[in-house]
Formats: C-alpha cells, structure tokens, sequence
C-alpha cells in the first residue's frame, strides 16, 4: 500500500469533499446488500438506559476504525522477515457532537493513540456534523440514566486465560459488582465467553454482569486478521460502561510480557509487534478518554509484572477446571472438528509453552488444537517464523545482563518510560521490565524441558520442523540472515526443476529475471541488479539483495560456457568484491548435473563463511 496517498474512509454518511477515488463507505446503518458491517448498538443501548451522543460517537468511530482496520490489506502475512506494512488512512466521520470531535486536541489524540498501537504511517480524521439516531426505546433518554448503583467494577473480558483470571481475582478479591465487558466479533468466541460467564454466575450469584458489544463484517471475510485496533474499539466499550456506572477507571487483566511485546526482530517494531495493551497505548487512551470524561480516567493493568507462565500457574490454582474452557487463538477460523485453538499462531505458541511451564499441560491437552506444533511439523512458514523468533527472544533473556537488554532495546525501553505505574525512578522502571523478561525467558526454557521430558516415546526420532526439532536442531541459535536465505533455498529447491523442465533459461540473464518473478511472490522487498554495492571505490551490482537483511543473491548458469570451475571462480571473486557485511546466497543452476559431487562443491565454497550455495536443477 502506498503510504504516500491515505485510502479514504466515509463513514456515517459523511460526504468526500475532494471528491477521492473509490473511497471504503461504511454506515451499519442501511439494511441493504452493500452494507460491509454490523454494529450491535441498539441493544447494547438498552442494557444501559441511556447514553450520552459523545460516547455513542466514540462506539461508532472505534467500530469504524476497527472494520476499516480489517478491509484495508498490508503485506504479506508468510514473511521470514517482516518489514514495514503501515498504511496511510484518511476518515471522514458523521458525529453529534460535532464541537467536541472537531477540536484539535481531540482529533490529535485520537491519531496518536491510533498510530501507536496500529503501527500505520498516517491516521487522521475529518468530522463532520448533522448525524443523528432515533431513541432505541422508552427509556434511552438521559433521565433514564443509570443511577445510585452499588459499588461495581468494569474488566475487560475475551475469554482467555488472562482476563478470566482476572475477573476471579475481582470477585474473590472483593465484594464489589464485576461488570465483564465483551467485543463480539464471531459465533465461536461467544460461545466461550458466555459458557464462562455461565460458570462465573454460578459460582458467584449475582455478582457478575456481562455486557456484550457486537461489532463484525458483514457478508465477506477480512483481508486484514491482524486486528491491532481491536484494542481501541474494546476499551472504548469498557469506558462507555464505565461512565455509565460513574465509573473513573476500568481493568485490562493482561501479563507484561504480552503487554510490553517487545519486538523478536529489529524490523518488527513498526511492523507485526502489537501494542494493544502496551502501557503507552493505554496511557494515550487515558489521554482520550480523559478528554471525553473531562476529568482523569484510569486505566488499571495488576497483571503487568506477571509472565504467561505465573497467570496460568494462578488460573490453575483458582480455577483449574476452567483453564480448558478459556480460548487465548487468534485465528480460530483455522481450527478443525472440536478443536478451540489453530496451534500455530503466536498466542497458542505462547500458551502451550506457559502451559508446560506451569506443570498443568494435562489440563491444556491436546485435544483444544488443531495442531500440535510440539511433535509434528510445523508446515506454515509464517507459524516457523514465529516459533523461531519466540525462542530467539526468550534465550536472549536468560543470557543477556542489563547493559545489553538496554542497549538493544533502547528505543522502545524509551516508550515505555513514564508510562509505567511501577517504581519511583528510570532506573527502577527498567529494573522492573528487565526482571520480568528474565523471568519469561527462564520459564520458556522450564516449559520446553517440561515438553521434552514429556515426549510419549523418547527413544523414537524428533519429527523435522516440529517445536522440540527445532529447539534440539538450533535453529532459534541461528542468524536471522541465515534462516532467511535457508528459507529462500527451500523455495528455489521445490520450485526451479519444475520450473524450468520444458524451457531452460537461455542465458544468466533470463535465469536472474526467471528467479527473481519466482523469489518476489515469497519477498516483495527483493530488488534485481539494484541498488549499487561500494567496492575499492567502484560500483558493484549483485543480481538480486534484500538490502535490509544485509542478503546478497548472486546466480551462476552451469552450461557449455560456463563449467563448474568458471562458477566457483566467480563465486570467489564475489567473496572478496561484496562488503564483509553482506550474506550471499549463490544459486548454481545446474541442469546436465556438470557438478560430480554436490556436498563437495558446496564445502568447498560455504567454508569461507557468510553464504550459502544451493545448487539446483
């Protein structure tokens, strides 16, 4: 997406002044055919009397976010290297209260909290006046509002293993109402959340009330699943239940390793990292929200200095047989029979290892996932990554002291300071989130070694690509240059055979532009013969780079003119002619097998380090 021009959003009815090209029209409204999305406002109106118009233009302008989010694609989702995917979004919106949303510290804070957790380029808003709904019922008048209530408190409630702890500990903890604030957004994840409100109810008579806010497309899937507003349209939920109870604050039950997310690779902070409940997004939403109650909003996160392991190790103590019940996927579209969980996405990674780290993997069996990335192969490239760059992380952790974590992570330690409600100093802040990683990283080592020690039959071999093959093979110890150019190598050796079975290139040069179609469908960011390397004062040009791994691809055609021993001495020669700071990785195109030994041939070039030959045909 091209950051440079905003994709135009009209919402609510608002008109395109400047008359943009095929802008996204959203209004939940009109019940027609061409209507994208469903905003379950009425009824959720009704269970609280009465709202205000600017809290009903802040649940409207978050669901709008929130669906535009999901419409509007960023990049490929399969990347061994994720890199910048941030989009450029201009929303026209339909308000009431016009003179509140149109003032420039309100559209600025609204950017800014937006831009933060979604990681986009641009995000900015136009408001417009004149909109307008009709009562949703006798009582949705403001002297209907609710009033004189009992002591209650609002949580936000998934129905995952961090918010369902959460909500226990509000109801053994203390005596007050417990108001459970649900995003609705598929007929599987209602299905959780209401069984385990169910079991809250019994066990807690008349202590619970759930609100649920409905909030989904209509008629077609998403492009988008990464879902990094979701946060914004959740908390904007919560406040409107909040003030409606008079309420000054609201709980977010999330541990401070998924909160804090620091990236697992260095290009991952404006890219896949979310921020949903990172401690600057929510101290940006209280900067919001602040505005629209005209007076301070909290936002409360107890679970800040706990790991995965210790908020499942506190759920089983509590709970245990609710732990089975409670749904942490973010993709389970992907799940299959009774499956609850895909198995492969991050947080289902995250909470098997929790799950073993804490000792209860029989309550977590596996029968909740549709795959069981521990023993079997973990097939998705995507899912590889992440696994690989989890246990990249966490061995950081444990290995690392502080001087290294703060020079590593100095930029994004930098966003964390002053937003954290710990300590009394810099110094103790960082203290604090440094402690907390060392401790996830020790309990990320304690639940693989729980796995191994768990296999059901140690003597048989490790299935290839599997979790435990991967950790036991090293591949989290590896660069992260290195596992991309042996990602591209498992596309070039399943690939070019058939490729190229019926018509050989007809020079090196047809093969580069051949291989280079073929690699970008794989790696958009793959640029041929550009840009230009510095060598001893000269240009030099390597046939493909993607110039931000620092991966160099130089091809060699094996054929009449070119023998094995011309290809080697090229290959040499690009050695020494490439900066010592460049991985190459050399595709020998070998279609009449003029190479006598395959293993030899690649020793003798891959000994001189930083490359790899793959020698295909």
């Amino acid at each position: 997406m091209n950051a440079s021009r905003p994709v135009l959003v009209l919402a609510n009815g608002a008109t395109d002044p400047d008359n943009g090209a095929h802008p996204l029209i959203l209004d939940y409204k009109p019940d027609d055919a061409g209507r994208l999305m469903h905003i379950g406002l009425p009824s959720f109106i009704g269970n609280l009397f009465h709202i205000p118009d600017r809290t009903l233009d802040l649940l409207e302008i978050a669901a709008y976010v929130f669906t535009a989010d999901r419409l509007l694609h960023r990049g490929q989702s399969n990347a061994v290297e994720y890199h910048s995917w941030s989009r450029s979004i201009e929303f026209h919106v339909r308000v009431r209260d016009f003179d509140f949303w149109n003032t420039d510290s309100v559209k600025q804070a609204l950017s800014d909290v937006l831009l933060f957790m979604t990681g986009d380029a641009l995000i900015t808003f136009h408001f417009q006046p004149g909109h307008c709904t009709p009562p949703t019922g006798l009582f949705d008048s403001s002297e209907f509002s609710l009033k004189g209530l009992a002591e209650a408190t609002v949580t936000l409630f998934s129905g995952g293993i961090d918010s369902l702890s959460g909500a226990l500990d509000r109801l053994n903890e203390t005596d007050s109402k417990v108001l459970l604030v649900t995003h609705q957004s598929g007929v599987a994840n209602m299905r959780t959340q209401q069984a385990l409100v169910r079991r809250l109810q019994q066990e807690f008579p008349r202590r619970t009330q759930h609100y649920r806010f409905r909030c989904t497309l209509r008629g077609q899937r998403a492009v988008e699943e990464t879902q990094r507003s979701r946060s914004f349209l959740y908390t904007s939920i919560g406040y409107a239940i909040a003030s409606a109870w008079k309420n000054d604050h609201m709980f977010i039950y999330e541990n401070g390793v998924t909160s804090i997310n620091l990236s697992r690779r260095e290009d991952l902070a404006n890219a896949r990292a979310s921020r949903t409940t990172h401690p600057r997004t929510i101290w940006l939403l209280e900067m919001l929200f602040g505005l629209l109650h005209e007076s301070e909003f909290r936002i409360h996160l107890p679970y800040l200095t706990l790991t995965k392991r210790d908020v499942v190790k506190r759920l089983s103590n509590n709970a245990p047989n609710l732990l089975s019940s409670t749904v942490s996927c973010t993709r389970t579209f992907k799940t299959e029979g009774q499956s609850t969980h895909c198995g492969s996405c991050f947080q289902c990674i995250d909470r098997r290892i929790a799950t073993y780290a804490a000792g209860v993997n029989q309550l977590d069996h596996q029968g909740l996932y549709s795959r069981d990335i521990v023993h079997n192969p973990i097939e998705d490239r995507a899912a590889r990554t992440i696994t690989v760059d989890y246990l990249r992380q966490a061995r950081r952790f444990t290995e690392w002291n502080l001087a290294k974590f703060e020079h590593y992570y100095l930029s994004e330690i930098a966003e964390l300071i002053g937003c954290l409600r710990v300590g009394d100093t810099e110094e103790q802040q960082i203290e604090m989130v440094w402690g907390l990683l060392q401790n996830h990283g020790e309990h990320v080592r304690e639940g693989v070694q729980n796995m191994l020690v768990n296999r059901c039959d140690p003597l048989e071999p490790l299935t290839d690509n599997s979790l435990l093959a991967l950790v036991t093979s090293g591949e989290h110890t590896k660069p992260e240059v290195l596992r991309l150019a042996q990602s591209l190598v498992q596309i070039l050796e399943s690939s070019v055979g058939e490729m190229f079975r019926r018509d050989r290139p007809q020079d090196e040069n047809d093969l580069n532009t051949k291989l280079a179609a073929l690699l970008r469908t794989h790696e958009p960011r793959l640029t041929s013969e550009h840009p230009t390397e510095s060598f001893a004062c000269a240009g030099v040009v390597p046939d493909h780079e993607l110039h931000s791994s620092s991966l160099l691809l130089e091809a060699k055609y094996i054929r009449k003119s070119t023998s094995p021993s011309k290809a080697a001495e090229g290959i040499a020669a690009d050695l020494t002619k490439f900066p010592a700071n460049c991985f190459i990785l050399f595709i020998v195109y070998d279609p009449d097998h003029a190479i006598k030994s395959d293993y030899q041939y690649r020793m003798d070039i891959e000994t001189h380090g930083r490359n790899v030959v793959v020698i295909v045909r």
